[in-house]
């Protein structure tokens, strides 16, 4: 199968946090990522708004990257997003 996606997605496992307005939030876990998105498993099924921020953890503990982030697709607990615009912070 052909690949038609602009940037190249890593398979990772690593943990983060979806935070909603309001401040409710679910962790998941990243199932793979690239420049511009990722594909996450929530630990919980909802329904999840257009836009919020997600933190994801790196694989080694020591940052997290913080992201405005967008809901491109959703199939029960997997979702689809697109980074908006990030940070890192050193932990």
């Amino acid at each position: 199968m052909e690949e038609y996606r602009e940037h190249v997605r890593f398979q990772i496992n690593t943990t983060g946090t979806l935070i909603l307005e309001s401040g409710f939030k679910v962790t998941f876990v990243v199932k793979d990522i690239s420049q511009r998105g990722a594909k996450l498993l929530l630990s919980n099924t909802f329904v999840v708004p257009e836009k919020f921020i997600i933190e994801i953890v790196s694989p080694d503990h020591q940052k997290i990257k913080k992201c405005k982030a967008a809901k491109q697709w959703q199939r029960g607990p997997l979702l689809g997003v697109r980074l908006i615009s990030s940070e890192t912070i050193t932990l």
